[in-house]
C-alpha cells in the first residue's frame, strides 16, 4: 500500500486533536425536556459526529431496536428524555467493542435517578481518559514517523497494523474483564 505523507499527516493531526478535545455532554448538560424521535436522532448524531460515533448515523430503527432489545427504557407517550439520551450515547459508543449483554449489565434499562446520573457521568469521565490514552499511544508512533522521510509508506502501514491489533486486544480485554462481574457469572 502506498500512502501520501502530507494527507496522512493532516488526517492524523485532525484525529489526534479530535480525540484530545472531544467531550460528551455531562448529565447536567443533556437537555432536560421531552423530545420526539426525530429531535432525538438529530441531537444524538450531533453529539457523536465528531468522533464518528457509530460509523453511521443513528436512525429511528436503531432506537426502536434498542428499546425492543430492552437495552434502554421505552419512550413515554412517544417522547424521550435525558435518560434515553444517556442510554443511547453509551450504547452507540460501546456497541463496537462490547456485546449488548455486557452493555446491558453496565447500564440496565431500569436504572434511573441518581444512580443513572452517576453511572453516566462516570462513563463521560472515562471516555475522556480513554480518548487521551489512545491519542498519546498513537502520538508515540505517529510523531516520529512523520519526522522521517524514508520508507514512509511502510511505517504508516505499521501504524495501521498497530492500531488495528490494539483495537482487537482492547475489545477482547474489555469482554474478559466484564466477564468477571458477579452479574455475568450468575447469567
Amino acid at each position: 500500500m502506498q500512502y501520501d505523507k502530507d494527507a496522512f499527516s493532516e488526517d492524523y493531526r485532525r484525529a489526534s486533536d479530535t480525540l484530545r478535545c472531544f467531550v460528551l455532554p455531562s448529565w447536567e448538560e443533556l437537555p432536560d425536556l421531552e423530545l420526539y424521535m426525530d429531535q432525538m436522532i438529530v441531537l444524538i448524531n450531533r453529539y457523536l459526529s465528531p468522533v464518528g460515533g457509530t460509523g453511521k448515523e443513528v436512525t429511528a430503527s436503531m432506537i426502536n431496536n434498542y428499546v425492543k432489545m430492552r437495552m434502554m427504557p421505552p419512550p413515554v407517550r412517544k417522547k424521550y428524555g435525558r435518560a434515553h439520551l444517556a442510554y443511547l450515547i453509551v450504547i452507540c459508543l460501546l456497541k463496537e467493542a462490547l456485546s449488548m449483554s455486557v452493555i446491558g449489565q453496565m447500564f440496565p434499562p431500569g436504572m434511573e435517578g441518581a444512580l443513572l446520573q452517576e453511572r453516566y457521568n462516570a462513563f463521560v469521565a472515562n471516555q475522556v481518559k480513554a480518548y487521551h490514552f489512545v491519542a498519546d499511544n498513537i502520538d508515540s508512533v505517529a510523531i516520529p514517523l512523520l519526522q522521517e522521510s524514508e520508507h514512509i509508506s511502510e511505517r504508516i502501514h505499521d501504524l495501521v497494523m498497530q492500531v488495528g491489533v490494539s483495537a482487537s486486544i482492547t475489545k477482547n480485554l474489555a469482554e474478559r474483564f466484564a466477564a468477571q462481574s458477579d452479574d455475568t457469572k450468575k447469567a
